[in-house]
Parts: structure tokens; C-alpha cells; sequence
């Protein structure tokens, strides 16, 4: 009897346990771009796992410094931490793809504007934002704030790897230089 009480609780606590996976994600893929006129233009893409791929398009820290990273028309990976990777995790968790339109536009010329492409939910989506209207969904601008502000400090190592990102095809070209005046 106390044997089979003792294999009962051994089994128990083998198959009753579930190990947690730290690297689960809400989204299939996800890649997203970021153009703010006068500072960088950047693609970077998400992966399931914790590889993430950039792409620096131009940055203006490299007009005058050219040894400044990133550098334009440069490639990159970087690692997410597991802090870095849950954060994202919570930010996308939020975002409702099915309630949010796909293009949030103001007319003026300058200024920010993003875009993402996303494979969540069953749901593949293109969302492109170049509003400061308060009718861009909070959870849209939490989550590009939060990619722009890693993406700063984020340790990128340089890589020949060709890249594809779905919501770069709406990035325009860095802004022409001055004119010379006579």
C-alpha cells in the first residue's frame, strides 16, 4: 500500500508539472518601419525566436560620422533578452489587428510615419500610421515607441545576410541634400 501510495505521488509530480516556455510569441511574423524624416529610417523584423534582423535604410548621425553605427544601407541582427522578448510579447498580446483600420493618415508632409506587417491571430495585416490624431489606437504607438526606443540601444552586429521586410515598401528615400545658393 505505501508503495503505491509513493508511486502514485512520484507520478503525479513528474506529469503534473509543466515546464514553461519563456519563448512562446503572439504572432507568426512581424516586421515593422520606421521613418521619421530627419533622424533614421530602419526595417526590422521579429522572429519567433529571439534573432531580430535590421535593416538601417539612412540615418542621419552618419552624415557627418560615417564610422557611427548603424550605418546607412547596412544590415543587422541583434538578440531580444527574455525581459526585452516578454515586453514585446505584452505589447503585441494587446494590439486587436480585426479593430484597427489599415492606414492611419493626416496630411501633412514631415513627421513620423511607421508601418507593420503582422501574421497574428489568423489575421495578416499591413498597418501603416502617419497621424498624431488621437484616433491611432494607444496600443499601435506603445508598441512602435517601445521597437524605437530598443532599437537605440540594441547591441547590432553587422550582417550580409539579404533581408526582406514586407512593410518596407512604403519607405521613402532619405530627404535630398540642401541646395547650394550662388
Amino acid at each position: 500500500m505505501k508503495k503505491t501510495t509513493l508511486l502514485v505521488i512520484i507520478l503525479f509530480i513528474f506529469f503534473g508539472c509543466k515546464k514553461e516556455d519563456d519563448n512562446t510569441t503572439p504572432f507568426k511574423y512581424f516586421d515593422f518601419s520606421f521613418n521619421n524624416t530627419f533622424g533614421t529610417c530602419f526595417s526590422i523584423k521579429f522572429t519567433p525566436k529571439d534573432i531580430i534582423y535590421l535593416r538601417e535604410h539612412w540615418n542621419s548621425n552618419t552624415a557627418f560620422d560615417s564610422t557611427k553605427s548603424p550605418k546607412n544601407k547596412t544590415n543587422y541582427i541583434a538578440y531580444l533578452s527574455k525581459k526585452d522578448r516578454k515586453e514585446l510579447s505584452d505589447l503585441i498580446s494587446k494590439t486587436q489587428l480585426k479593430n484597427y483600420d489599415s492606414m492611419y493618415n493626416e496630411d501633412y508632409t514631415d513627421g513620423r510615419f511607421y508601418i507593420m506587417y503582422i501574421d497574428k491571430d489568423s489575421i495578416k495585416k499591413s498597418i501603416a500610421v502617419h497621424s498624431r490624431k488621437k484616433d491611432v489606437p494607444k496600443e499601435l504607438d506603445s508598441l512602435a515607441i517601445w521597437i524605437y526606443n530598443w532599437k537605440k540601444t540594441a547591441k547590432l552586429i553587422e550582417t550580409k545576410k539579404k533581408l526582406f521586410f514586407f512593410s518596407s515598401k512604403y519607405i521613402l528615400p532619405p530627404p535630398p541634400p540642401p541646395l547650394k545658393s550662388n
